[in-house]
């Protein structure tokens, strides 16, 4: 199944970033170099100020990235310029026409619409509104019929699943094509599952390294315990620094796998939740966050990295 034509992994060159509020871009308040300036939504005019590169999961402005002060747990919390260190609050997914940061939940945002203060996080439940709508001028296409090209063929192997992850991501929260249909192909025609396993298969597979052995089709392995005979090597998370493209493997009941797309010691997670309702399927939904304990729920219990060493 060929799907996706959305916004690439990187944009080439430095390029606006247009707000939904007509005429306004994002903008680094006064061109300020140091850090912590601050973003602010600013009338269009080709400045240095507004010349932005989206970077997979990180937006960035010359050699700093856009952040989430506090790492953006709150919302209300200022959005500003700093260094570019992978950190949780300068990941930014794209979420229909808005940026999401996972670690909160919360959508960057120019408080009640007026323009020229200090952007922030806030719900995402207001994406449709101008002030949530955030959109490259630039964008590339991809096929999936074409495998890991375009946008995603670079880099090593966990490189290319991060990037396949955050792009499922991307079509997912579009809304088209529908969830069924997307869900149909991540479980390779078996949608009513714990497709979290699936997911990963899928992921892997698109990037270009499809597993062999699995439950279906060869490459399709619908257990998360079996996950780890796939070709990884076990790293226990605890003295662990996890890489994007790794797999986290939860302890919940039955197991749950997650793809790592941000590494580091705080990394973001992109994965199939069954354990929610998305209505239009009857089951799971597509999740991001940055949780690594989950109560007693249960926790990370160790990272599967390619063999490879990427």
């Amino acid at each position: 199944m060929a799907f996706r034509s959305v916004i690439g992994h990187a944009l080439p060159a430095t390029s606006p970033i247009n707000s939904g509020l007509s005429g306004y871009c994002l903008d680094v308040r006064h061109d300020d170099s140091a850090a912590n300036a601050e973003a602010d939504s600013w009338r269009c005019n080709g400045s240095q100020a507004q010349a932005w590169v989206i970077d997979g999961d990180m937006i960035k402005h010359g050699n700093s990235c856009l952040t989430v002060q506090n790492n953006g747990t709150t919302a209300g919390d200022n959005v500003v310029l700093d260094s570019c260190q992978a950190a949780a609050g300068q990941v930014w997914l794209r979420d229909r026409q808005g940026y999401e940061n996972p670690n909160g939940g919360l959508c960057l945002a120019v408080p009640n619409a007026v323009t020229g203060v200090p952007l922030v996080v806030a719900s995402c439940a207001a994406l449709s509104q101008p002030n949530e709508t955030w959109t490259p001028t630039v964008s590339k296409t991809r096929d999936d019929s074409a495998g890991a090209a375009a946008n995603c063929a670079a880099g090593a192997e966990g490189q290319r699943v991060a990037c396949d992850a955050e792009q499922a991501w991307t079509v997912w929260q579009s809304g088209s094509p529908s969830h069924e249909a997307l869900l149909n192909s991540y479980t390779d025609g078996a949608p009513y599952e714990a497709w979290c396993a699936d997911f990963v298969s899928y992921v892997y597979k698109e990037a270009g390294y499809p597993f062999s052995g699995g439950e279906t089709n060869g490459w399709d392995e619908n257990l998360a315990g079996n996950i780890q005979n796939m070709g990884f090597t076990k790293h226990d998370a605890a003295g662990y620094v996890p890489q994007a493209g790794d797999v986290a493997y939860f302890d919940y009941p039955g197991g749950h796998v997650e793809i790592v797309i941000s590494g580091g010691k705080q990394p973001t997670f992109v994965y199939g939740d069954s354990a929610t309702i998305d209505p239009s399927t009857g089951n799971g939904d597509m999740e991001a966050n940055t949780i690594t304990q989950d109560g007693p729920e249960g926790h990370v219990l160790y990272y599967l990295s390619p063999d490879n060493g990427s």
